[in-house]
Order: C-alpha cells, then structure tokens, then sequence
C-alpha cells in the first residue's frame, strides 16, 4: 500500500491538515472579545471573578450595569447557607443601626433580564437569584454557589444563570463569609451572617450595624490586558502556561479569555495578541498540542515580519 499522497509521506500530511485546520481555527478565533474581570472588595477580602461574557452576555451586560452605576457599593451579604450559597446584591448598608436588617434601604432594580441558562452551577460560580416560578425575573440579586448545585439549580426554575466564576483563592473569601455566625432576623434576612455578635445580643433584639454586617465596599472593573491570565499586569509565556494548563477545562476561568466557559484556541489568540516577549516552549495538551506548538513559532514570525 502506498504510504504517500502526491508526494507527501502520509504521516507528514496528517501534520499538515492538523496544521491547516489549527490556523483556520485560530484564525477564525482572533475576533474573539475579551471577558470581563471584576473585584468585589468586601470587608474579610477580595474576590476576583471572571464573568462569561460569551456565554451569558445579557446577564453580565445587566450585572455591570449595576457596578457601572456604583449600586454595589457599601452592600451586604444578607444570606448564607453552609454548602450551598452566599448572597448579596439587595442591600445597601447607609452608616445607621437596624433591629431588622431588612429595614436596610433597598438596592434600585432595572428591568429583569431574560434568563440565560447552561453554564452549571458548580462551586465557585456566581449566579443571578430569582423569584420563585418566574425564570426572567433576575435582576440585582447574586450567589456565590458554595457546592456543585448543578442537580439543584441548573434545572429548577428554568435554570439559574451562572455568569462567571471566582479566580484565584478568591473561594477563601467566600467560604470566609460562610462561616460568620447566622442568626435569623425578618424576611430575606432569616440566614444572615453578623461579625462580632452574639446569641444574647440577638435575643435582646439589638441594633446591628457597619461593624456586624458583611459588607462589601465596592464591585469594580479590573482594567487587564486581555491574555494576562495571571493577573499580575502583563501578558508573557507565565500566561502562556496558565492558558497550557488549563486547556480543555471548564472548572477553572483562569485563562478563559472569552468567557465562554471553557478554555481554547480562542482564549490561546487573545495572549497571542497581546504577548510581546520572547517565546518559551511550552507543551500543549493533544490532541491540538504537536501542532499547536510548530504552529505557535510560524505566527509569532509572520506578526513579528510583519511589523518591521
């Protein structure tokens, strides 16, 4: 049997179309948007999220409405529920003392967005909350799910809309929130999380106020290249590795360029883009990784050419 094909040893083409096939796909990804990273800064510590622009663009359009407009500063976890979920979103703290946090003056609500289901509900996501039987009723309302609820959650309802995920060791933060003492005041608040308060100043119904509340200071817009995926403000081959490590994930939004929830070839041309520095070696998980590598060095020539 020949083992050639016009020429070209079949082992050789088999490279070849892999070769082809990747650049299309690369090509095809460099229009790729960048996601959208966001810190919430709460009193126990950030927490970095990256949200999944791709995947759930009306939700994340409607979440960063709310920080654009500053509605989640000086807010309030109002809920916590071991194993399950931290939430906030509804409340914000205005410097007095309450009997009943839910006489905290309310977060404004925009119009509810339409509910965009799919990404699961696995620890480490953050979600948009409803009302109860209605799917698209999401509006200022968000969880931190504290356990893999996707048997739970990514069906009751419609689906909860899972719109990002924490980075880093941000789930330290959140699992810190968890474990501040609940006590169960008045309506939504009958799971909520007080600082330096105890069971007697709780039955002898008194005031809670800044220093009791989990507040969160702000939610921000991190303001990174795309491609820097750890995070430290440069795009080099230590981002390369992060994005090589995490190939093929759907866990972890490290190197998620996209927000897309899942890393590829698409979050791979998004460092491509922005890198400019010497190029290191570095493996790549198959079955894209032999010609991902030889196809790595030919793009960085033809832009390097390029720009001379």
């Amino acid at each position: 049997m020949s083992t050639s094909t016009r020429g070209v040893p079949r082992r050789r083409w088999t490279g070849a179309i892999a070769v082809a096939c990747l650049a299309t796909g690369l090509g095809a990804a460099s229009g790729a948007d960048a996601s959208t990273l966001v810190r919430f800064d709460t009193v126990l510590g950030a927490i970095d999220v990256r949200l999944y622009d791709s995947a759930t663009p009306l939700t994340v359009d409607n979440f960063l409405g709310y920080v654009g407009r500053g509605n989640y500063t000086n807010t309030m976890i109002h809920r916590t529920s071991p194993g399950f979920v931290i939430q906030g979103g509804g409340w914000t703290y205005n410097g007095t003392t309450q009997v009943e946090p839910d006489n905290y003056p309310r977060v404004f609500q925009q119009t509810a967005v339409l509910n965009e289901p799919g990404i699961s509900n696995l620890r480490g996501t953050i979600a948009m909350a409803k009302i109860g039987g209605d799917p698209n009723s999401a509006t200022n309302q968000w969880f931190f799910n504290l356990g893999n609820n996707a048997a739970n959650l990514d069906n009751q309802n419609g689906g909860f809309t899972a719109f990002g995920r924490v980075l880093g060791n941000g789930m330290q933060v959140v699992d810190a929130i968890a474990a501040v003492p609940r006590f169960g005041f008045q309506g939504a608040w009958n799971e909520a999380p007080m600082r330096n308060y105890t069971a007697a100043q709780y039955n002898a119904f008194t005031p809670v106020g800044g220093n009791n509340v989990v507040l969160i200071n702000s939610v921000s817009v991190l303001n990174l290249l795309p491609g820097d995926y750890d995070r430290d403000g440069d795009v080099d081959n230590a981002d390369l590795a992060v994005w090589q490590a995490d190939y093929g994930v759907t866990s972890r939004a490290e190197a998620d360029g996209n927000g897309d929830g899942v890393v590829d070839l698409a979050d791979f041309t998004l460092w491509r883009d922005s890198f400019t520095g010497p190029l290191m070696a570095v493996a790549v998980p198959e079955p894209a990784g032999v010609a991902l590598v030889g196809l790595f060095g030919l793009l960085i020539g033809v832009r390097r050419r390029g720009n001379r």
